[in-house]
């Protein structure tokens, strides 16, 4: 009679042994133990601060809501000052009144035109705009034409440009609408972001 073969064991057809399984769940459980005890630390983080808050007393409380409204009011002071040397809006000045308008303000966006220069009126509509949001900055235009010291002082050779000053330097020229990938199809908003790199106006995200 053929001998009969008896079949293998599911056990040993299986790719994990029983010592690797253990070394699988013994990982687990180390990770387990990881997060058990980061989330432990954390609430131990939040109830120090609840604690911290709850025994600040009435007069703690009363110097944190001054401080804060004297920085409002600081802020609003300092808006309006401001505005009324022409932050806000969108104008254009003279050659002989930049170094006075660069004096007043520590952030100044310049925009260099002539009316024969094409997409002039692209960068009005996006600078009129951001002197709005931005009045901490402030915005002038001044035609190239009839700034033939500055033009050759700041190097503007094409137009439109937009110089870039901070703190009485110019810390960037924008050469026309070379940095834009959509050239002068440019957004408002990819301006904007563009400025904000250099430091003379603040952009959030």
């Amino acid at each position: 009679l053929a001998q009969v073969r008896r079949p293998k064991s599911v056990s040993a057809s299986l790719p994990f042994s029983a010592a690797s399984m253990g070394h699988y769940e013994k990982n687990i459980a180390v990770l387990n133990d990881v997060l058990t005890h980061a989330a432990l630390e954390q609430e131990k983080e939040l109830d120090a601060e609840i604690a911290r808050l709850d025994a600040l007393k009435e007069d703690d409380l009363e110097e944190l809501r001054r401080k804060r409204l004297e920085n409002m009011k600081s802020r609003h002071a300092d808006k309006q000052k401001k505005l009324a040397s022409g932050h806000g809006e969108y104008t254009m000045i003279d050659e002989k009144d930049f170094f006075d308008v660069a004096k007043k303000s520590d952030k100044l966006v310049v925009h260099f035109w002539r009316e024969s220069a094409a997409h002039s009126e692209i960068m009005d509509k996006h600078l009129r705009q951001l002197s709005q949001k931005h009045w901490a900055t402030r915005f002038v235009k001044i035609n190239a034409e009839k700034a033939p010291y500055l033009a050759e002082r700041l190097h503007i050779w094409c137009l439109p440009s937009l110089v870039l000053c901070k703190d009485g330097k110019t810390e960037h020229t924008v050469v026309g609408f070379s940095p834009f990938k959509s050239g002068a199809e440019v957004t408002t908003q990819e301006m904007e972001e563009h400025i904000a790199q250099f430091g003379v106006i603040e952009y959030d995200c």
